[in-house]
């Protein structure tokens, strides 16, 4: 299993390199409104002081997205200086999505510390979304710094334009699949495809059209990213459940106690038997779970094999991705790279 800090030794040049222009943006702007800047820097960690080590790195995130951006630019051009700024805008538009999500959630939690609604409340949160989502754009803009040309900084803007329209529309599938009865694998597919992989691939799409006009290598590393994206976010589900809290940044069974139409739920309906099927949806149909409740549900999960099932899901996505990325024909070490990245996705504890 590659951990933490082999992830942070293999990529920690890139990483360094996205956090600085992230806090480039930032710095651009003149406050008018403390408060804003206040919860910004508070959801990167940009409140700390400095050198505060593995904390910092748990609280500013893992950066997954710009990092894929950068790679594939890497393994295109050997650089990535010149997507920096778009890689920018793509985390700042994912941490947008993350400070609303946890809004409607209920969250308490982000990445080891209280989620920003609970210290500013709902309605202030809601605002540093937005706002991120501006900020988003302007560091789009400062892609003309490097020279690229108008007509792919419009195709940039598209692009994420698109993602957040889908990111949406996975939200609204997402909460209203709590509180139906059924739910079928096709149609969590679908959620997750839109809700996580649709960003994930949209990093990887970004990487190539600034790198290169070849429509062929462009649609693998579209391609890879989608499926390695629909596997990880199965792999996030499988931590919902069985994760180690002091790894992932939130409560253990998060995604049981908030009655999430999840992979290993999904799973268990598909093998239960009818009684075990009943027991599940009664569980499910209750206004709040308690820690017995949690502990049914788990145990009926281990009957059928749930934890298995949502690995191999996982797997088949993953396969098809790696796939893909041999489509592209670049052999090269951030090729290699890459593989490891996605490897890290569906293998990490976190």
């Amino acid at each position: 299993m590659m951990v933490a800090e082999s992830y942070e030794t293999l990529y920690g040049p890139i990483l360094a390199d996205i956090e600085r222009e992230m806090r480039a943006v930032r710095q651009e702007q003149v406050e008018v409104a403390p408060m804003l800047w206040d919860i910004i820097d508070y959801q990167f960690g940009w409140d700390l002081p400095p050198n505060q080590g593995d904390q910092f790195k748990n609280i500013t995130g893992k950066k997954i997205r710009p990092l894929l951006m950068a790679l594939v630019a890497q393994a295109i051009t050997g650089d990535y200086h010149h997507v920096l700024p778009a890689g920018a805008a793509l985390e700042l538009l994912h941490n947008f999505t993350l400070i609303h999500d946890d809004v409607m959630d209920k969250s308490l939690e982000r990445r080891h510390r209280p989620a920003v609604w609970t210290r500013w409340g709902a309605d202030q949160a809601v605002n540093a979304g937005d706002a991120l989502y501006a900020l988003a754009n302007l560091a789009n803009a400062r892609l003309f710094k490097h020279g690229i040309p108008a007509e792919k900084v419009v195709d940039v803007w598209r692009a994420m334009s698109q993602v957040c329209l889908w990111t949406a529309e996975g939200q609204i599938l997402d909460m209203g699949f709590e509180t139906r009865e059924t739910v079928t694998t096709g149609e969590y597919i679908t959620m997750i495809t839109h809700k996580s992989a649709r960003l994930i691939e949209a990093a990887a799409y970004i990487g190539a059209v600034l790198s290169t006009n070849d429509q062929a290598v462009i649609d693998g590393y579209r391609h890879f990213a989608l499926n390695v994206g629909i596997a990880f976010q199965v792999h996030d589900d499988y931590l919902g459940v069985w994760g180690d809290e002091t790894q992932t940044g939130k409560s253990a069974t998060s995604d049981i106690r908030e009655k999430k139409k999840a992979y290993p739920l999904l799973a268990a309906l598909e093998h239960a038997s009818d009684d075990e099927r009943t027991t599940l949806r009664h569980l499910y149909a209750q206004k709040t779970l308690s820690d017995d409740d949690i502990q049914h549900v788990l145990a009926i999960f281990d009957r059928f094999g749930a934890a298995a099932q949502t690995d191999t899901i996982a797997q088949q996505y993953f396969k098809t991705a790696m796939a893909s990325l041999d489509k592209t024909g670049i052999q090269n070490d951030t090729q290699a790279l890459i593989r490891r990245y996605a490897m890290f996705l569906i293998r990490r504890a976190y």
